[in-house]
């Protein structure tokens, strides 16, 4: 993209504030977002927000640094943590309601990982109960937690989230999302 995707316009906000507004209207114990290359912009833009940030000095090494990394400062600040859900920046419809049906599929189905799925792909959002947090622990690379979702299929449950296909990862996918949305 050449610059922080995160950070480009979303109305009057960012696309990653957008993401953070949504994550504040369902219960939880607090947002965490784990910061790389773009550090000091990410921090200034959420200066006045009740968020916590941690830098990932791996951040090179792939999506799974991060993972590991806000896993275990979630597990720092309270080690009866039940669950975490993982989220990206560059899903610019994702919302509220998106956020509470993963919540709300894990308690109907008691299942210890509740996906979004789109287009065939079973992704993010998503949620993992505590009985995942070793396995997360141990990711490693760029892949994320997918492998996760493919070695206990019979403990994952989806939601559709058919608007998850879009996701801004090039300028043209963020002109076509603009052009969609104004």
């Amino acid at each position: 993209m050449g610059k922080p995707k995160m950070l480009l316009p979303y109305g009057e906000k960012n696309l990653l504030q957008h993401i953070v507004q949504q994550a504040q209207q369902i219960p939880s114990e607090g947002i965490l977002i784990v910061t790389g290359y773009y550090d000091a912009m990410i921090k200034q833009a959420f200066n006045n927000y009740p968020i916590y940030l941690v830098y990932n000095e791996q951040w090179k090494e792939g999506m799974a640094s991060s993972i590991k990394l806000g896993l275990q400062w979630w597990l720092e600040q309270n080690n009866a943590l039940t669950q975490i859900m993982i989220l990206v920046s560059d899903q610019p419809y994702l919302n509220a309601d998106i956020l509470n049906k993963l919540l709300q599929q894990q308690q109907q189905t008691q299942k210890g990982i509740i996906a979004a799925t789109y287009e065939g792909i079973t992704g993010t959002p998503v949620l993992f109960t505590r009985q995942y947090f070793s396995q997360l622990l141990q990711l490693k690379g760029d892949k994320g937690a997918g492998n996760i979702l493919k070695a206990f299929p019979e403990d994952v449950a989806t939601i559709s989230f058919e608007a998850g296909k879009y996701d801004i990862d090039t300028p043209e996918d963020y002109e076509q999302f603009c052009l969609h949305n104004n």
